[in-house]
């Protein structure tokens, strides 16, 4: 079965999301092992919350991991 440029585009933009996905949700799970250790020695981390915790990837850099994607893809070796 093949498939027309709007889904190639699709699958590429979806791949892109859930890899962005799985980089984040590694990052929250560091960021939140690395408080509670903090937190167990009795650190003050509530000042330096936003310092551990990452920030939310953007649509944008969703669209250019999709463009990565496609290069990869399109590249010819």
């Amino acid at each position: 079965m093949t498939k027309n440029p709007y889904e190639i585009r699709f699958d590429l933009l979806k791949m892109a999301k859930e890899m962005l996905d799985r980089q984040y949700e590694q990052a929250t799970i560091m960021a939140w092992e690395a408080m509670t250790k903090a937190m167990e020695t009795n650190k003050d981390l509530y000042k330096d919350v936003e310092k551990y915790v990452p920030k939310m990837f953007t649509p944008e850099e969703i669209i250019d991991q999709a463009e990565r994607l496609q290069q990869f893809i399109n590249k010819k070796d």
